[in-house]
């Protein structure tokens, strides 16, 4: 079982191999603060680099799903839209 800062470190990992697919814009990085355990999953969000630290607001994100580290096995993924669905009408998201 996966504490909630390995989990992070996981979902960093994650994010930092799937987005250097996303082309010279990608610098992106997970938001700690918001991030939160839910069922069994540590929830991820993240967004660009630039909008975190200068608050270009033309280089946030729109879209982006947050990943899901399952910590009883540590494997990752981006949730999908019904999940995302779901955390927002409980106002996790």
């Amino acid at each position: 079982m996966l504490d909630r800062e390995q989990a992070e470190r996981r979902a960093a990992e994650f994010l930092d191999y799937q987005s250097k697919s996303w082309g010279p814009s990608s610098a992106v990085r997970l938001i700690p603060e918001y991030c939160f355990i839910d069922g069994g999953r540590f929830i991820a969000p993240y967004d660009h680099v630039d909008y975190l630290d200068h608050g270009q607001e033309d280089m946030q994100l729109g879209g982006n799903l947050p990943i899901a580290v399952d910590l009883t096995d540590g494997s990752c993924r981006f949730i999908d839209w019904e999940e995302a669905e779901d955390f927002m009408e409980r106002e996790l998201l």
